[in-house]
């Protein structure tokens, strides 16, 4: 009858010696099944950065041939006769691209000086008299688009009798124009295009420092211009 607690009391000390040794060999196997884990789910989290590059490759992708395919190359140019062959002084700019291209900024300087206007800069570089007189065309250089394939002549002075001698200065100092022009697709990315044999490069956004050439046919005209 005496054996009976003795019994018990072994018992109750070897549970937790057991629970102990469990534990114990727990711990020790612990950093192997956490590698185990990690071993099983590292194919899985490459595929899932796989998957991620690849769609942000293809979205970039994507956007550059969205860009691409209306993409304006507008370039500057000279020339001193008109479709006909007739003797006639114009600048242009020229949508060489696949996109519309929409007009920003226009900047000439003739000889470092700023022109704000066409009969401003006939009579800096080529008469002696009022420019208001002459007859020349122009057109709206700023706020407009031009298409593919289009171009834009937004000066342009006839040989005429009445305008030989300003004809022939303006035929050799047109090369001494620097003109640059901004310009934008309809994705809103611009350009920047300068000289007569210049490569745009992209900018942000068009400046909103040049000193802008604007076209003035109402003050040509004797109109009051708001």
């Amino acid at each position: 009858m005496t054996e009976i607690p003795e019994l018990q009391n072994r018992d109750t000390t070897a549970a937790p010696s057991s629970a102990t040794e469990v534990g114990s060999r727990f711990l020790r196997y612990l950093p192997f099944i956490t590698i185990a884990h990690f071993v099983i789910g590292l194919p899985a989290l490459i595929a899932s950065l796989a998957l991620a590059w690849f769609a942000f490759v293809q979205a970039d992708a994507t956007q550059k041939m969205q860009t691409g395919g209306v993409m304006p190359f507008v370039t500057i140019g000279s020339s001193n006769v008109d479709d006909a062959g007739k003797p006639d002084i114009s600048l242009s700019l020229t949508n060489n691209g696949v996109g519309p291209a929409i007009l920003g900024p226009i900047e000439i300087r003739y000889r470092g000086k700023p022109v704000a206007s066409p009969t401003a800069l006939l009579e800096a570089c080529c008469t002696d008299r009022a420019a208001t007189g002459l007859s020349f065309a122009t057109s709206p250089s700023t706020g407009v688009a031009i298409r593919p394939g289009e171009s834009l002549r937004f000066i342009g002075l006839p040989r005429t009798p009445a305008n030989e001698a300003t004809w022939q200065r303006f035929q050799r100092e047109r090369w001494r124009l620097s003109i640059r022009s901004c310009y934008c697709s309809i994705f809103n990315d611009c350009w920047i295009t300068e000289g007569m044999q210049g490569v745009p490069r992209p900018v942000k956004q068009c400046p909103a420092d040049w000193s802008l050439y604007r076209e003035d046919a109402g003050k040509r005209l004797g109109m009051t211009r708001n």
